[in-house]
């Protein structure tokens, strides 16, 4: 079985200045997959770091000849090109599976299978475990129609399985699959943030968020459990980054990582490892966090 990945060719405008970020969802689903079927062939195809335009990726495509084809949509201003991708995927074999994920395609399931007919399963929520088991009947020919965590037409109708079990011990996740875009790790950058020569590298450090704030969507993608990776497993994949990839600014994605223990039990694992005056690491934290456990700040 092929199973290719797409980061779609789009512009990237962002408030803190010129970023090429790696597709990091995309490597951590790979990663897993490749954990669970070793005889799955894995591409991931990132169209902006590669400069392929659409006419370059048809070619590729063509050329992989996929079974399956994914892409996400993370915020609603990138679903667009997702599904312009999976439009491509079905021209150039009209029987490939398309699959959709991310944060707009969970929150948004019934109205986009109903809007876009090149979409035929979408993967709501965390996607790990429910890729894995939809690749797999795939590959097998078993009915896919019935898997745990997906959205998708039958005999014209908008079916949404039951959601699935959330994955409890994020320690256990592999790390990214960076192996699927090895040489274009050089490429990714946050000018603004670390200068244009830094090599740059995400971060999870949870998933969940209890808050359910009715302009978030993190809580209905991730649920509402906070479920955290521990500092050890964080700082294994600091270390990671560092030592094959060259990374020296390592961005933390959590919306809120939070100071106190937890932000000093991170800083003394990267202390106690001898590399933390080598890189830059940045966290997104609320301002009552910083009030309250000033005292962490020095040692990060």
């Amino acid at each position: 079985m092929r199973i290719l990945f797409v980061e779609p060719p789009k512009d990237y405008w962002f408030v803190m200045g010129e970023y090429l970020p790696p597709p990091y969802g995309v490597l951590q689903l790979a990663s897993y997959l490749e954990k669970k079927n070793k005889d799955a062939e894995i591409q991931v195809l990132d169209c902006n770091a590669e400069g392929l335009d659409w006419d370059g990726l048809e070619k590729r495509m063509a050329s992989f000849n996929p079974d399956v084809v994914a892409s996400s949509a993370l915020a609603t201003c990138n679903t667009y090109v997702s599904v312009r991708t999976l439009e491509l995927a079905k021209k150039v074999n009209p029987n490939v599976v398309t699959v959709a994920g991310g944060q707009h395609f969970t929150v948004m399931a019934e109205e986009s299978l109903k809007a876009y007919p090149e979409i035929d399963v979408i993967v709501r929520g965390e996607g790990e475990e429910t890729l894995a088991e939809l690749t797999q009947n795939i590959d097998s020919g078993k009915n896919i129609s019935s898997v745990k965590g997906t959205s998708l037409k039958n005999n014209g109708k908008v079916v949404h399985n039951p959601s699935r079990p959330f994955i409890e011990n994020l320690d256990s996740l592999p790390f990214p699959g960076y192996k699927y875009v090895e040489n274009l790790v050089q490429k990714y950058h946050f000018t603004a943030m670390a200068g244009n020569k830094t090599r740059y590298a995400l971060i999870e450090g949870s998933r969940g968020c209890p808050h359910q704030c009715t302009f978030c969507t993190q809580w209905s993608h991730w649920g509402s459990k906070w479920r955290i990776k521990s500092a050890k497993r964080i700082a294994d994949e600091f270390q990671f980054c560092y030592e094959n990839y060259g990374s020296r600014f390592l961005w933390l994605t959590d919306d809120n990582y939070g100071l106190g223990k937890r932000a000093s039990d991170l800083a003394d694992e990267l202390i106690n490892r001898g590399f933390s005056d080598d890189i830059m690491w940045f966290m997104q934290v609320r301002c009552d966090d910083v009030v309250k456990h000033a005292d962490v700040l020095p040692k990060m």
